[in-house]
């Protein structure tokens, strides 16, 4: 009988961390959209105040702290013959897997704009880009508001469920 229990305490906590993972994804994903907003404007003030270059944004943005985009990190800060920042940026966005396909399009477009036009053209596709970001911030947040309650209260439910089972 011990044992019955203890395996029906191990579903209930089972249960719980599988619907508090999920919880933390939809969270983590209003992170990664409050993150990239923080990148937007800073690009933008940088473009706007001196008309910065691209290797200085990348060497300004790698002394913030950002969690949810990690591949800012491995960026080059030096101009290379050998490695175009279009193609870096692209390449190392595509290998992160954990960022949805929608907030992917969007910080891919925007690696493509940077340096790529004058200082008016590149203001206005980055206004274009933090619009678009926080078009997604909003639905992630509601998302997250409506469903992650759920998740967690689902998943306690569930390994409660398997728990009696069990016993």
């Amino acid at each position: 009988m011990g044992i019955r229990i203890i395996a029906a305490l191990l579903a209930t906590l089972c249960g719980a961390f599988y619907g508090m993972n999920r919880s933390e994804k939809l969270k983590k994903r209003m992170l990664l959209c409050t993150e990239a907003d923080k990148v937007f404007r800073l690009c933008e003030t940088m473009i706007r105040s001196s008309g910065t270059d691209i290797y200085r944004i990348i060497t300004v943005l790698k002394r913030e702290n950002y969690t949810a985009l990690r591949f800012i990190y491995r960026l080059s800060e030096k101009y290379s013959a050998d490695s175009d920042f279009h193609s870096e940026w692209r390449e190392l966005l595509l290998a992160e897997t954990y960022i949805p396909q929608e907030e992917r399009g969007i910080l891919l477009d925007f690696g493509e704009v940077l340096g790529t036009s004058d200082i008016a053209g590149q203001l206005s596709s980055i206004a274009s880009q933090r619009s678009l970001m926080q078009e997604c911030y909003e639905r992630s947040a509601m998302e997250y508001h409506g469903k992650a309650r759920f998740y967690r209260s689902v998943g306690v439910l569930a390994g409660v469920m398997a728990g009696i089972m069990v016993i």
